[in-house]
């Protein structure tokens, strides 16, 4: 065994990047949960190459030897990392890129080991120093075999002059986009939070029969006709039940026609018109309706539709139905679990999940109607973990009246203002309405 090299295998670092160069980077969405930093390669080569595909990643750069070598060359690397030779090299290797993913499990073994070697000599040179307080190094001992157990392998601090470049392009960006809000169509929503942020999640709770999915249905086809990519994730009704909600609101079809069947001549044209729609907005729209969905299922599923089709926005109808990933612990503990899972999936997909959750049934007791953040169920960790809090006041779902004035609370904003806004529910198209509005058109929710 030779100690004085720390554990390393070029080999299969060269493979990683050969597979991501043929794969035109599709892959790196399996590889990051594994390969987050640099560090994880041991060639200093390899490091600032991968570095530069996770930087072109995060802009959606597609990734080739141009694009790559372009890059180096714009932060000065290209020479020290072998230019466009180098890189024409690896794009020639004969592996099998599906092999990709146990390579770079591989490559995390070696960086684990190289982050044990160097805690293993720093305790013999604190072991030799007379200054030393060994009180104070095992604390620190500690940490180092804490993050390499969790997988946070040597993360390199940033200096500023490091991080302001990529800002301000981030800043240039976004003025061209016009802000990353994926806004609503309620208006005095979009005015209090300034739309859905990436990474955000957003709980959207309620009472049963208040309209919950309803709203998170709203919201999802007035992003799809804006082009924002939308997951559905509905674990408590099947498909075609989710199918007839869009039907109900775009095209105008009573609700109840969904279960007398009870069909006009002119509800069966609308029917059609529909269909021609739906099928059209494969790109902005996909649904998972089976009713057993873990917190790491729903984690994956995000990482493949981002990779997919773009994801931008993903509803979850609703939290208190997804499983943990291990039971036996108390309800609270799941609960916690499955709201930091779904915290992690939002930041690394980089996009916003609007959560449905359950309100407890004392706010319908008070005299005051109006939820706390108290009342979520099992609220600890959810009211924790959201980035937005919205309420739908209780309501009475018992009256015969289409129209219904309804109230949303912003209880929680942890990036803008919290506040209220009065919408109008017509119940029978499943529509919530901005304040004097009577309806939509359907064709505001083409995709343009």
């Amino acid at each position: 065994m030779n100690m004085s090299v720390p554990p390393n295998n070029m080999e299969l670092e060269r493979a990683v990047l050969s597979a991501v160069i043929r794969d035109n980077g599709r892959n790196v969405d399996d590889l990051l949960p594994i390969l987050k930093t640099p560090d994880h390669f041991y060639s200093p080569v390899h490091q600032n190459i991968w570095q530069t595909v996770l930087a072109l990643h995060r802009e959606q750069v597609p990734i080739d030897i141009v694009t790559l070598n372009d890059r180096l060359m714009q932060n000065g690397r290209s020479e020290a990392c072998g230019g466009a030779v180098f890189l024409a090299e690896l794009a020639n290797e004969v592996q099998p890129i599906r092999h990709a993913r146990s390579w770079a499990m591989d490559l995390q073994g070696y960086a684990r080991r190289r982050a044990m070697a160097r805690l293993g000599q720093k305790l013999i040179e604190h072991a030799y120093s007379a200054e030393a307080d060994p009180s104070e190094f095992a604390a620190a001992a500690q940490g180092v075999v804490d993050s390499v157990l969790e997988d946070r392998v040597d993360v390199a601090s940033q200096k500023p002059s490091e991080i302001i470049k990529e800002y301000v392009k981030y800043l240039e960006g976004l003025e061209q986009r016009g802000g990353d809000g994926i806004k609503t169509h309620l208006y005095k929503l979009n005015s209090i939070t300034g739309g859905f942020l990436p990474g955000e999640i957003v709980i959207l709770a309620g009472r049963p029969s208040n309209g919950k999915t309803a709203l998170a249905l709203n919201f999802a086809l007035h992003s799809m006709a804006r082009k924002v990519p939308v997951g559905i994730f509905s674990l408590e009704m099947m498909r075609y039940l989710l199918v007839n909600r869009f039907l109900a609101s775009t095209h105008g079809i009573n609700s109840m026609r969904f279960r007398d069947g009870k069909f006009s001549e002119q509800d069966w044209q609308n029917i059609y018109d529909f269909a021609q729609y739906f099928q059209g907005t494969d790109p902005w729209l996909r649904i998972w309706d089976r009713p057993s969905l873990s917190a790491s299922e729903l984690r994956a599923q995000c990482r493949r539709w981002k990779r997919e089709f773009g994801l931008r926005l993903a509803i979850v109808d609703y939290i208190q139905l997804v499983r943990p990933d291990s039971r036996g612990g108390s309800r609270e503990r799941e609960v916690a679990e499955i709201s930091r899972l779904m915290k992690e999936a939002a930041m690394e997909s980089g996009i916003t999940l609007v959560v449905l959750a359950q309100l407890n049934r004392e706010v319908e007791s008070r005299k005051s109607k109006v939820p706390l953040l108290s009342d979520l169920r099992e609220s600890g960790a959810i009211e924790q973990d959201a980035d937005q809090v919205l309420f739908i006041r209780p309501w009475n779902p018992k009256t015969t009246d289409d129209l219904v004035n309804v109230t949303l609370d912003v209880a929680k904003s942890r990036n803008s203002n919290t506040g209220s806004l009065d919408t109008v529910y017509r119940r029978r198209r499943l529509q919530f309405l901005n304040e004097n509005e009577q309806d939509w058109s359907w064709l505001d929710f083409l995709p343009a």
